[in-house]
């Protein structure tokens, strides 16, 4: 009689279980954010004292929940770029549902090196690449942030939910 109902709990387990099983696996998968689920902008610049701040900020355009985590690469089109990672915030898994964004903080400083010439002190890009973290296709946007003096030197935090 016992057997019996050890038998019956467990054929009704494995019937809830096949049952249950799909219910579970139709919730969508997160992805990895992408240059075609992401899009590109620059914001929130600031600036004081030859320093200049801009977000590089990214939004999931897609209908899908992707993550980020760390540092994206990013460069200057037709200008000197020198990135240097800060931990500023430092790297973390972020979370987008469609149309949430997040950003990583550019900075750079607007005072010449001893041997750049004039006020503009490098030629100024017109645009601005940037790649997510662990991909290889970049997200194009038009550079508003002037130029890059000390040869195009610029830190670039984590990126962060906004």
């Amino acid at each position: 009689m016992f057997i019996n109902r050890v038998l019956v709990a467990t054929g009704v387990l494995a019937a809830a279980a096949t049952v249950l099983a799909p219910i579970a696996s139709a919730q969508p998968a997160t992805i990895r954010c992408d240059n075609t689920t992401l899009a590109a902008a620059l914001a929130s610049p600031d600036a004081g004292a030859g320093q200049r701040y801009i977000q590089f900020v990214v939004t999931n355009t897609s209908q899908a929940t992707c993550t980020l985590y760390g540092h994206g690469g990013f460069a200057l089109v037709g200008a000197p770029t020198q990135l240097t990672w800060t931990a500023n915030p430092g790297p973390s898994l972020i979370t987008l549902t469609p149309g949430q964004q997040a950003a990583m903080t550019l900075h750079w400083t607007a005072v010449p090196a001893d041997d750049e010439p004039g006020a503009q002190c490098e030629p100024v890009a017109a645009t601005a690449i940037s790649i997510p973290p662990d991909e290889t296709q970049p997200l194009t946007v038009a550079w508003t942030g002037g130029p890059v003096c000390q040869h195009g030197r610029m830190d670039a935090s984590a990126y962060y939910k906004l």
